[in-house]
């Protein structure tokens, strides 16, 4: 207890002569000695030695914990379970809870390194982990941290919903059961040695337990590219031209943070009670994140294309399309039953037989298939041995005259049938029909 007492009077000692309160300031990285492994609304956590220093929001040194200094901060995730500070490996087993002034640890595992750059964060109490690489594969499945055991259990989830690829590195974000991933690598299939960049966005919904392919990300985060999880289902980005942005997974939004002092380095910071912290050399500025997360965003579009809604508007068109493609369809099918068509003894029209004589029926036909008819040609297909020619002839027009008034009566037009002078011999006549695509031959 004696040495506890002194490591905190060094720590505070160390904290008047150094420590300013200052904000809007701007704190660029921080090594691994002195680094900010996670927070709460009451309290943060600063990874230093053989040390995790417990601290306010005021920069003050609460109390101190001994922890392995083996473990570098980026291989292991303070997490809160029950209100309690919980160290957990990204890369094995291992799991570390505070007993008296130390972290010890309280799993029965080892650290089996098949899950570095894992996932991990709190589902009901519950440490969760999803993800991460080791053996040249990776991992896309859940494991969580029992209890009773103490050991890492498999999460079964819906076997029928689709899978996402094994990733490991991806940013993620956890709101209320929901768990959203993106970025990050997954295997080559082809090559496990190699890895490939994750372009989807994923979502899984721990009531259903069920995952969902939300779409190709409209963003492409590069490796100079900083985020921050901000919580609500955001996070906050600055790229490699200083730029800042808000990926809103719920929301499917990207917004555009007006403002936000460009030179402020996410690496270092932490975001708690709606305020972004940097914390370096003993210092803690606070900067409120209110006003830019309200006023000052500017829209820039979807985060992602949307599979699900792409697919109900895809659904909802197709349908719409099939029932008007339908309807046309029975138009023209009734339209059609209703056009005059030709038959073995005469015509039809609006579905009633018009019965015709075989000349009759032998002129029609061949005004019908022939744009122009000549008259001989009339002739030819109806003469009459046993008549004159001027009989013929006669008898030719009262057969075409018939015809006319029938077939235009019945589709009520002026003149089924017109003739004209042939400009070859002005004393041969043309017939012919401007309705006769009205026919269905």
């Amino acid at each position: 207890m004696k040495i506890r007492v002194l490591i905190l009077l060094i720590f505070s000692f160390n904290y008047v002569l150094f420590s300013q309160n200052r904000e809007g300031n701007s704190v660029s990285g921080t090594s691994d000695n002195e680094t900010v492994l996670g927070s709460d609304h009451q309290f943060f956590y600063v990874k230093n030695g053989d040390y995790i220093l417990k601290k306010n929001y005021k920069n003050i040194l609460l109390d101190s914990f001994l922890f392995d200094k083996r473990y570098p901060h980026k291989s292991i995730k303070l997490v809160f379970q029950n209100d309690a500070p919980v160290i957990v490996s990204r890369g094995g087993g291992m799991v570390w809870e505070i007993q008296n002034d130390t972290f010890k640890r309280i799993d029965n595992s080892f650290d089996h390194k098949m899950t570095k750059q894992s996932t991990v964060f709190v589902h009901n109490d519950t440490i969760v982990k999803f993800g991460g690489y080791g053996y040249w594969s990776r991992r896309n499945f859940f494991t969580f941290f029992s209890e009773v055991n103490k050991e890492w259990e498999f999460y079964p989830i819906n076997n029928k919903a689709h899978f996402p690829p094994g990733v490991s590195d991806v940013n993620s974000t956890y709101l209320n059961d929901n768990f959203y991933f993106s970025g990050g690598h997954k295997s080559d299939s082809r090559s496990p040695q190699n890895h490939t960049k994750n372009d989807n966005v994923w979502h899984f919904n721990f009531k259903e337990k069920q995952w969902t392919d939300l779409g190709i990300a409209k963003f492409a985060p590069s490796l100079k590219e900083h985020t921050l999880d901000i919580g609500n289902g955001c996070h906050l980005a600055k790229n490699e031209e200083f730029n800042n942005f808000i990926y809103d997974y719920k929301n499917n939004k990207i917004s555009q943070v007006k403002g936000l002092n460009p030179t402020l380095g996410f690496n270092t910071g932490f975001v708690a009670n709606d305020s972004l912290y940097y914390y370096r050399n003993n210092q803690l500025i606070g900067l409120s994140l209110a006003d830019y997360l309200t006023t000052d965003l500017i829209e820039q579009g979807a985060m992602y294309v949307d599979t699900k809604a792409l697919f109900a508007d895809l659904t909802q068109f197709t349908g719409v399309a099939l029932i008007i493609l339908f309807i046309v369809v029975l138009f023209l099918y009734s339209k059609n039953r209703k056009r005059p068509r030709l038959s073995e003894t005469g015509f039809r029209f609006n579905r009633v037989h018009y019965p015709l004589s075989k000349n009759e029926l032998m002129i029609l036909n061949l005004i019908l298939y022939n744009k122009r008819v000549e008259s001989k040609t009339l002739l030819k297909n109806i003469y009459d041995t046993g008549l004159s020619v001027a009989q013929n002839n006669r008898r030719k027009i009262e057969i075409v005259e018939s015809l006319n008034q029938k077939v235009s009566s019945v589709m009520g037009v002026k003149n089924f049938i017109n003739s004209k002078k042939s400009l070859k011999d002005q004393r041969m006549l043309i017939y012919y029909s401007n309705f006769r695509t009205e026919f269905i031959l």
